[in-house]
């Protein structure tokens, strides 16, 4: 079990003792040897922004990538970590042919690529796989 730790204050001339949350070192510690911190709730992908749609994180006016956590934005967002980035979408079309998985069709670096949408020749949204 966590230490316990509060705050001892003088209020007024009368003693107050305020407790606080345990805390659990030990769980944050395996979570950053993860690549991840409290993860919270998930993106929402797609997103819009500024009347312009997101298939993944993005780093508009920030100097890190994060992801709203509404399909339309309203202030909810997070800084992207490792599991948060946007999950290929199957199947996917692309030049009008349907891909149930990874392709490297179209690829000047023969690299495998998905799409992030389910139509890539209307969207345009992709990433390595």
């Amino acid at each position: 079990m966590a230490p316990r730790l509060g705050l001892f204050l003088i209020w007024a001339g009368a003693p107050v003792f305020l407790q606080l949350h345990p805390v659990n070192g030990e769980f944050l510690i395996q979570r950053r040897e993860q690549g991840l911190l409290l993860s919270g709730p998930p993106c929402a992908f797609p997103f819009t922004y500024r009347r312009k749609i997101y298939y993944k994180c993005t780093s508009v006016n920030s100097e890190r990538e994060w992801c709203s956590l509404d399909e339309d934005y309203v202030g909810r967002w997070k800084i992207c970590r490792k599991g948060d980035y946007a999950k290929c979408v199957f199947p996917f079309i692309y030049g009008n042919k349907s891909y149930q998985t990874c392709t490297k069709t179209g690829s000047v670096t023969k690299r495998y690529w998905c799409s992030l949408s389910p139509n890539f020749d209307e969207d345009r949204a992709w990433k390595y796989c």
